[in-house]
């Protein structure tokens, strides 16, 4: 009963609020046992307080393990290959399925998001790509390798879009560009977990065990994040839920708001609900185009780099150790990145940030495709793959930040995990690309890569609805 009379008194506030008969709402508001609480302000505007931070640190485990499970194949490739006498473009097959799997799970992630909850569909995603990668120490082919990693990419492409939707209606406006950088940051952190793991493990126990250690880690994390991760209470009143779950949800982001029992969200007035059509409409057509390229050509060159750089280095006479220590630096480089370009985007908008990034990324692959790769000239490559890590990953990273500001809370999920499902089937390509690149040398390999950023280049640049800089948001609503 009491539930149904907070929804009653949160749809005459909302009803008072179109009228714009403010006095009525002041009376409503100070009435200590009818105070209505407007959740999307107070996430906006509250303070960003340990509770939102430990949704966020949660978050960042399971994108860790995202990070880890999505690479930890790259790292097995050259001792499957010798174990199983194939060749590299036998593996091609299996990779792409990986990345369908992955284009696949993305939207369907998104949407899930949107329409289960925020936690359901991370949970889900977390445990199956544990699962499946688990099933990979197994196999017996190549065969058995893709089936197994087109289940773990429905999972892995789930799970990000969730987490990011989640960590951005916890976070406040003014730090929510910041927050979900720190969780995009764990993609290269898992990746660098992953090649430091593959340096120690691999030589003494085989490329088994890679997958063992990466498959039960994220089941642990899933049975982890069922009992202490909420739900998002922004996504919980747009879908009705109980007031008394809402309030358990809105004490995560203020404690004596909690209290009240009676809440709305203004902002998602007129939104329509949870949809990809929802996505091309009005003034999001021309952005969402030009995002889902910007992600399609982002995510292509990364993912050649992550499924392929071992294999290239191997091929240039680095053992295998010196191979995913490589690909660990370029890891290392993105987490500075990301971490960097977050703060970028507070100080000086998203245009100015990832266009700089995106072009130094453009740059430094240009410079990769004229220096011959050999012993001789490895601290120069493995520095020039930590710099080529910073600015490819802050460009990465930074785009997923772009779209939670673009998309309000009714078809976030939707429109980061479209946005990224698109890009994954850059991933996909990336599967054939790089082993055609390898097939003419490693200046081909780094030319695809930067032709393929300047493409992401061009594209954030043609997007309108960029954020702008904190300093130029505050200073036009007169604060």
């Amino acid at each position: 009963m009491g539930g149904r009379v907070a929804v009653a008194q949160a749809e005459i506030f909302e009803s008072v609020y179109k009228r714009g008969r403010t006095n009525v709402t002041t009376q409503v508001l100070d009435a200590p046992q009818q105070r209505v609480i407007d959740i999307g302000s107070l996430a906006e505007e509250g303070t960003w307080n340990a509770s939102r931070k430990q949704v966020l640190l949660l978050c960042a485990l399971a994108i860790v393990l995202d990070g880890l499970d999505n690479q930890i194949l790259g790292f097995a490739i050259p001792s499957m290959i010798k174990e199983w006498s194939v060749t590299r473009s036998d593996f091609a097959p299996a990779l792409a399925l990986g990345f369908v799997g992955m284009t696949i799970g993305t939207p369907i992630g998104g949407v899930v998001g949107d329409w289960l909850g925020r936690k359901v569909a991370l949970i889900a995603s977390v445990f199956l790509f544990g699962a499946a990668t688990f099933a990979i120490a197994v196999a017996h082919g190549v065969g058995e390798v893709g089936l197994y990693r087109f289940l773990a990419g429905l999972g892995l492409g789930g799970a990000l879009p969730a987490a990011t939707a989640l960590t951005a209606e916890f976070t406040p406006r003014r730090n929510r560009s910041l927050s979900v950088m720190l969780g995009i940051v764990c993609i290269p952190i898992g990746g660098m977990i992953g090649g430091l793991i593959a340096a120690q493990l691999q030589p003494e126990y085989g490329w088994r065990m890679l997958f063992v250690v990466s498959g039960v880690l994220p089941v642990i994390v899933a049975a982890v994040l069922m009992f202490a991760l909420p739900e998002s209470p922004q996504y919980l009143l747009a879908r009705g839920a109980d007031m008394e779950r809402v309030a358990k949800s809105v004490r995560i982001l203020d404690q004596a708001a909690a209290a009240s029992k009676a809440f709305i969200d203004r902002r998602d007035v007129g939104v329509e609900r949870a949809s990809l059509t929802a996505l091309f409409t009005g003034g999001f057509r021309r952005t969402t185009t030009a995002l889902w390229i910007a992600f399609f050509f982002c995510l292509l060159p990364v993912y050649v780099l992550y499924a392929w750089a071992p294999t290239l280095l191997t091929g240039k006479g680095f053992d295998v150790q010196t191979a995913s220590f490589g690909l660990a630096l370029f890891n290392f480089g993105g987490v500075g990145g990301c971490i960097v370009t977050g703060w970028a985007i507070g100080r000086y908008g998203t245009r100015v940030a990832i266009l700089t990034v995106a072009g130094a990324a453009t740059f430094g692959a240009v410079i990769l495709a004229s220096i011959p790769l050999s012993t001789e000239t490895q601290p120069l490559l493995m520095a020039l793959l930590c710099i080529e890590g910073f600015c490819l990953l802050g460009a990465q990273g930074s785009l997923y930040a772009l779209a939670a500001h673009i998309y309000p809370t009714n078809v976030r999920s939707t429109g980061v995990g479209a946005a990224a499902g698109f890009g994954r089937a850059g991933a996909i390509v990336s599967a054939y690309i790089g082993t055609f690149a390898l097939n003419y040398g490693a200046t081909m390999f780094f030319a695809v890569i930067a032709f393929c950023v300047a493409i992401t280049f061009i594209a954030v640049a043609v997007i309108d609805m960029h954020q702008a800089a904190m300093k130029a948001e505050t200073a036009s609503s007169g604060i």
